[in-house]
């Protein structure tokens, strides 16, 4: 029978496509047979083999593409009863697929139970094979439509027979779910373990119908799609995907079709990728993260795009509500700033005490500060403590609050140890801090003084001490104690250094809102110029010492924006 060039075209790609189908299985099945005996250290007599079957399917795949490729003659010279008649391409197959069937028929009696389900699977598939092969050059050629559905023996032999796939678990609870549709039973089994071994969860669908079904539920992340299939082919699939609500859905195709023209043709319809039968693992893998990682990219942005224009709603309604609200809230916050600098040690009280001269600044960054000073006197006992919040604003605001009152309530009920007063306090604030859910926190020092003995204890900043004539000395208390709040317990951190001071000694406590703070060019204030200051007024009065310091530092920021509380607490012995 003659057949006109184009018909003889069709059919070498068709039998270059049912041919390649059971050498599919045998690379597949083989590939992962060799990743289990190299995880599972096996016995390299059993890998040499394997690796031969694996070899031999190589050699299979490129006998076919020397002597069936329909593109190496040009369509004048191409003789379709030659190429098929030719008793080169008979040897050149036969000879790798009896190794094959040889090598499968040895490890069986031997190999471990758990791959002898794959290797009777090589072996099916190569014995189906062979008798193809054996067949082909007696086989009378009849034309057939590129898009025929119509099964060789060895195809349909393949494809009803009864493969078992071996229990796997997938390797965690995976983010994506893939669609798999083919309707060889072989392929599916192949394809799913090897998407299954990267992780992901899988479905599989038998032809084209089914697959649209399963997809309008709209539970699959990625689907692999077979081409040439019965009733409905894939590019019908694909047609229909890419005109519904789920073309954002990435679509893969996969055929043993491996003509350019079939590419083109996917990827013009819409395709995300083509894959050519046998399927190369790392090949498959690399396609689907790129595919998924795009469609994440797609997904995000869409889900992005939703929550802007929902977002541009809620602001429509939250701007009507925001000017009421900020009325509110600076209501609450000038009530807050008004209740905490009423709680500050009042002039009154400081020149009271009869051996010290003390004088304290505090001026917030925000309309509420985070930094604490305080001067207590009980029974004779004089403390003066000093703290800073973590950031500003109102929370910490509330939190210095706390502190003033917590301070105040131990020494109201007499307790002198140091350990057990910051061990009580810290307990008190860490529970209100857990009660609040804040993740502020504090550094405080505490001073005792008695009879010209200041007993220093807890974490700050260093304590700067100017002898009588300006000698200064620098106290690092980073050792006396811990952040108040960060831990339930801090106990076992506190510590306490004693200084006696002489007549005219001077001491300087200062938060970092002082040496933090920064001029036009960033720089900061530093507490070297901090004692250059002071060391330059120590004969003047704790009020004039401070007085000094306050207006260098207001010199050094200029018209900078202050973004710490300054807090400034000058101590002169009488």
């Amino acid at each position: 029978m003659t057949i006109d060039s184009k018909s003889q075209l069709s059919v070498l790609s068709h039998l270059r496509h049912e041919l390649r189908t059971p050498i599919n299985a045998i690379l597949g099945y083989s590939e992962m047979i060799i990743e289990e005996i190299e995880d599972t250290g096996l016995n390299v007599e059993y890998l040499n083999k394997i690796e031969q079957i694996q070899a031999c399917g190589i050699k299979l795949l490129a006998s076919i593409d020397t002597f069936l490729n329909p593109t190496a003659l040009p369509s004048s010279q191409l003789d379709l009863e030659k190429i098929i008649g030719n008793p080169e391409l008979k040897t050149e197959l036969e000879k790798p697929t009896q190794l094959v069937i040889n090598n499968c028929q040895q490890l069986v009696d031997s190999i471990e139970a758990d791959f002898v389900s794959d290797l009777e699977k090589i072996n099916a598939a190569a014995n189906k094979l062979l008798e193809e092969i054996q067949q082909l050059v007696n086989t009378r050629l009849q034309p057939v439509a590129a898009s025929s559905t119509a099964e060789s023996p060895i195809v349909e032999a393949i494809a009803n027979s009864t493969f078992e796939t071996s229990a796997s678990e997938p390797l965690a609870n995976s983010q994506y779910t893939i669609l798999i549709v083919d309707d060889r039973a072989v392929n599916r089994d192949l394809l799913s373990r090897q998407v299954r071994a990267q992780g992901y969860q899988i479905a599989t669908a038998v032809d084209g119908k089914q697959a649209i079904a399963m997809i309008q539920t709209g539970a699959y992340d990625l689907i692999l799609l077979d081409i040439i299939m019965p009733e409905m082919n894939g590019y019908e699939v694909l047609q229909w995907i890419q005109a519904s609500s789920w073309r954002h859905i990435p679509t893969i195709m996969i055929s043993a079709l491996d003509q350019l023209n079939s590419i083109v043709k996917c990827i013009e319809m819409g395709a995300a990728d083509y894959l050519s039968k046998p399927f190369n693992s790392t090949l498959l893998k690399a396609r689907l993260g790129a595919c998924l990682s795009q469609k994440a990219l797609r997904d995000r942005e869409s889900s992005y795009l939703k929550q802007l224009a929902k977002a541009n709603e809620e602001i429509g309604k939250l701007n009507n509500r925001l000017q009421a609200e900020n009325t509110r809230l600076s209501a609450e916050l000038e009530i807050t700033q008004r209740l905490q600098m009423m709680l500050l040690p009042k002039d009154k009280e400081l020149s009271q005490i009869e051996s010290l001269e003390i004088a304290g600044f505090m001026e917030p960054a925000e309309e509420v500060g985070g930094d604490y000073y305080d001067v207590l006197q009980h029974h004779g006992r004089l403390t003066i403590g000093i703290g800073d919040v973590t950031g500003h604003g109102l929370e910490s605001g509330v939190l210095m609050l706390m502190v003033q009152t917590a301070v105040r309530t131990l020494m109201e009920n007499n307790e002198t140890d140091p350990k057990h007063f910051f061990e009580v306090l810290n307990r008190a604030i860490y529970k209100n801090l857990q009660r609040i859910d804040s993740d502020k926190n504090l550094s405080l020092c505490l001073i005792d003084y008695h009879d010209g003995v200041l007993s220093l204890s807890g974490q700050h900043e260093e304590v700067l001490l100017l002898r009588s004539g300006g000698k200064i000395e620098r106290i690092d208390t980073i050792d006396l104690g811990f952040p108040i709040g960060l831990e339930e317990t801090i106990e076992e951190f506190v510590f306490q250094t004693r200084i006696r001071l002489n007549k005219g000694d001077v001491i300087i406590l200062y938060t970092d809102g002082v040496t933090e703070a920064e001029d036009r060019l960033g720089k900061h204030y530093g507490l070297e110029r901090l004692c250059s200051v002071v060391q330059q007024h120590w004969q003047h009065s704790a009020d004039e010492i401070a007085r000094a310091t306050i207006a260098d530092l207001r010199s050094h920021i200029g018209v900078e924006k202050v973004y710490d509380d300054i807090t400034l607490v000058v101590l002169k012995q009488k």
